[in-house]
């Protein structure tokens, strides 16, 4: 009987991965008909509920590129290998993107094994290594956080190369719950809340696994004899994902088996609501005026829109100049001011953004000489 492969997982990392039984004879070219038909059916599932999604996108699949950000785990083989199966049937073009962190003695392998398996399948792989614990000390900012930036601006640079291209990561429904949970924790209100998107439109990033749970990921990868990494950082409890996960995640689904889905039904309406935001706001910012040093808003454009309106608002202003400042009491605050045109008080919004009401207009703007 075949182990499971989240345990198999546990015994591959560094020398042992490259040891392992590597044979992808009977599946090169990956297609639809050289799968399980159980296999099959899974892809295109996920195919489905991308055109449910984004139909817009599945209409133009001919000319899309999609770039796979895979680093030799499991989600993201379950991703190469689902989205190697399908193209043919499909027939978009396919990118694969690796970056080593150059963190763990394992990480090597790692990059062979994602050079193997790019060559044996012929698809086109770029990697590119960093130092991400130089990154981290020189700019002063989390090991966890330094590797985010380093890796998006690879595959940003990738995704520039060519016309159509879609980053593609392989964030599944379990990374969904502890994303949505961590918000929750740092104060998030509705509806980012509701955890990552699964299409965000202005990165071009497409999440297509986000509603998959992970160990249906491992139930489709079993059959194809690939070989899986095994990152060890994923169980360091220094990390507040990694407690999450262990200690809280289990005992929610202890008191509810439908969690996740529950977390993905939450997820699907602040989709909705956030859609619902994003036109009221566009609509408002069309007075919008950009100066050097921020933007103007004509009072007029808010005033008679309802608070969550106005909330919202304030929100996007502060994205616009850069800054993911939560709804918070400073909002209260500036929202009591605004519908009262009162402009003496400046509202800090952080070490040198901040909001006044000039002449019937607020005024956000960053502060000189900071």
């Amino acid at each position: 009987m075949k182990r499971s492969l989240l345990k198999k997982q546990e015994t591959l990392s560094g020398k042992t991965l490259m040891k392992e039984y590597f044979n992808f004879q009977n599946t090169c070219p990956l297609h639809l008909a050289s799968i399980p038909a159980k296999q099959a059916k899974f892809c295109l599932s996920v195919f489905k509920t991308l055109q449910e999604k984004i139909p817009q996108l599945c209409d133009a699949l001919q000319n899309t590129t999609f770039l796979l950000a895979v680093s030799g785990g499991l989600d993201s083989l379950a991703m190469l290998a689902l989205f190697a199966a399908c193209q043919k049937h499909f027939g978009y073009r396919l990118q694969i993107a690796h970056y080593n962190h150059g963190i763990r003695e394992e990480s090597f392998a790692e990059e062979k094994l994602m050079e193997i398996i790019c060559r044996r399948l012929r698809l086109p792989l770029t990697v590119e290594r960093g130092d991400t614990p130089k990154f981290a000390e020189n700019r002063k900012i989390g090991l966890e956080e330094a590797g985010r930036i380093l890796r998006y601006d690879f595959f940003e640079k990738q995704q520039e190369k060519n016309k159509n291209t879609i980053l593609c990561t392989a964030h599944h429904a379990n990374d969904l719950c502890e994303d949505v949970l961590m918000r929750l924790l740092r104060g998030t209100v509705w509806p980012r809340l509701g955890g990552m998107p699964y299409y965000d439109e202005k990165r071009r990033l497409l999440r297509p696994l986000l509603y998959v749970p992970k160990q249906r990921l491992a139930d489709f990868l079993l059959p194809l004899d690939f070989p899986v990494a095994n990152d060890k950082t994923n169980a360091d409890e220094r990390f507040l994902r990694n407690r999450i996960r262990k200690t809280v995640i289990p005992l929610l689904e202890k008191e509810n088996p439908q969690f996740y889905q529950n977390i993905i039904k939450l997820n699907q309406n602040a989709h909705y609501d956030s859609m619902h935001f994003q036109q009221q706001v566009q609509e408002i910012f069309s007075y919008c005026e950009e100066t050097e040093q921020g933007f103007l808003l004509p009072l007029f454009t808010i005033q008679d829109k309802d608070k969550t309106i106005r909330m919202h608002t304030y929100h996007a202003l502060l994205h616009k100049m850069g800054q993911g400042h939560a709804i918070n009491a400073s909002f209260e605050n500036l929202d009591h001011a605004v519908m009262r045109n009162q402009g003496k008080t400046v509202f800090k919004f952080s070490r040198s953004v901040r909001m006044q009401i000039l002449h019937n207009v607020l005024y956000c703007f960053v502060k000189p000489n900071v």
